[in-house]
């Protein structure tokens, strides 16, 4: 997944995969996206074992809001 896919699904969809989407837009290895889940960097919705992004808090820490 390149950044700029990473991006644009992080501005059009309201929950995203935290691996590779997150990951990607914020520079991660697949480990250091989890361990900042886990810290509560990034906010998530879990759905059973699945952990989504959520994107509004996303978009604010990315400067991706106008």
């Amino acid at each position: 997944m390149t950044l700029d896919e990473a991006l644009q699904e992080i501005r059009n969809k309201p929950v995203v995969n935290l691996w590779p989407t997150v990951g990607t837009a914020l520079n991660l290895s697949r480990g250091a996206t989890y361990a900042a889940v886990n810290r509560g960097e990034i906010e998530v919705i879990e759905l059973g074992r699945l952990k989504k992004a959520i994107t509004a808090p996303l978009r604010r820490k990315l400067g991706l809001e106008s």
